[in-house]
């Protein structure tokens, strides 16, 4: 990259640069879309088709899995061929999935069929998500990455400000539309890709044949394994709360809409500064404190209750999520090689992947069997989240002490 690129962006602050514009935009309008879908596809199956709670949690378990296999692959062919091509290709096939999904609903077809096209959105998202990333870590340097990759996030908050309100008026009209919503958000999305994001200045050591793993860089592993371990905490964000408010504090779609209105707003305003409270403090020991905060934000969901506490409790978890997410991207952008991008942040979301996926099998697991003691529930998840921060401070900081710079 040019110096006088990386110049223009310590002129014009990191929202300067093209492609963090243009990728922070597309996010916006993806999450003002799909949030929604996340958000109340378990109410539906649980509310309208009586699905069981442990059901839910498999077939979200079922969705991760199967997308693993296409990080890796997705990665490399993201090297291969370039970024530009598979931020044209995945859009229109995430789209025909969200319509599919969104006609299944509306004919209330038979529910194995909609678990099936349920299924097949996530792998084209994963591959999606990577090649942001990669974007990103093209085109910023390192020292500016994790601002990057906060800056991301809160436009993508932006439109998670408004999704799941929107989501909880439309799913009251009829759920079919909650997926119809994100099909045309998609359509933008590649307007915006087709528009503004040409082909990074990158280079590539792979091959023409065979998908390559980074199995040989054992910190890498280790690295990715740790940060994934967070995440089974992390990860009852989402399914295992929606279900929980719903089942246990007795929350109405649109209040839950709401709640997760509080947290983009969080996000968009709290971010910046989070960054710059924490910018002096290591990575490792910044995802750490972000582990605690989530293992006390939900621990805390088994003392309390009420439309104040939960408020504040979106808040707290929300600022668990600002401490970790932009440095996770940072971290595996330091640790890839500038010709191996694609590889290593495809390879990094599989071993992620293997972690994560248990996270929502497991808490509606324990949902179902503890609803009615919530100290039960959340108890062993908050217990195992400080040991898993601990691990991750102790182990994490030891590797990353010793990378070197990989700036473009």
């Amino acid at each position: 990259m040019s110096g006088s690129y990386l110049s223009s962006l310590r002129a014009g602050g990191i929202f300067s640069n093209r492609y963090v514009r243009a990728i922070s935009v597309a996010q916006l309008i993806r999450v003002l879309g799909r949030s929604q879908a996340w958000i109340f596809i378990p109410l539906y199956l649980s509310i309208v088709r009586h699905v069981q709670y442990p059901v839910i949690g498999f077939l979200f378990f079922i969705t991760a899995i199967i997308s693993l296999p296409f990080s890796i692959y997705g990665g490399n062919l993201i090297d291969r061929f370039g970024r530009r091509k598979l931020a044209l290709i995945t859009p229109p096939l995430i789209m025909l999935i969200f319509i599919v999904i969104s006609t299944l609903i509306f004919l209330n077809s038979y529910i194995y069929v909609i678990y099936v096209a349920f299924v097949m959105v996530e792998p084209m998202m994963s591959i999606q998500g990577i090649l942001d990333n990669v974007i990103i870590t093209d085109t910023v340097k390192e020292a500016d990455r994790t601002d990057a990759f906060g800056v991301v996030r809160i436009m993508a908050n932006i439109g998670f400000s408004a999704g799941p309100a929107i989501g909880g008026f439309l799913s009251y009209l009829n759920y079919g539309y909650v997926f119809l919503f994100p099909a045309v958000s998609t359509a933008v999305e590649w307007i915006i890709y087709a528009l503004y994001v040409q082909e990074t200045p990158h280079v590539t050591s792979l091959s023409s044949k065979g998908f390559s793993f980074p199995k040989k860089d054992t910190k890498f592993i280790i690295i990715s394994l740790l940060i994934g371990s967070i995440f089974f905490v992390a990860g009852q964000w989402g399914t295992t709360l929606t279900l929980f408010w719903s089942r246990v504090d007795f929350i109405t779609n649109r209040e839950i809409g709401i709640l997760y209105t509080v947290n983009g707003f969080a996000v968009v305003f709290l971010q910046m500064p989070t960054n710059a409270i924490f910018r002096k403090i290591s990575d490792s020991t910044r995802i750490a404190i972000g582990g605690l905060i989530y293992s006390f934000s939900f621990l805390a969901l088994a003392f309390f209750n009420g439309t104040v506490f939960l408020i504040i409790d979106v808040i707290a978890i929300t600022m668990g999520e600002n401490v970790i997410s932009p440095v996770i991207y940072s971290i595996i952008g330091k640790m890839s090689p500038a010709d191996k991008r694609g590889q290593y942040f495809g390879a990094a979301q599989l071993v992620i992947g293997l972690v994560q996926p248990i996270a929502p099998l497991a808490g509606t697991v324990m949902l179902s069997y503890f609803y009615a003691d919530p100290v039960l529930m959340w108890g062993p998840l908050a217990l195992l989240g400080i040991i898993l921060s601990y691990m991750v401070y102790l182990y994490a900081g030891r590797i990353l002490r010793k990378l070197p710079d990989t700036s473009p």
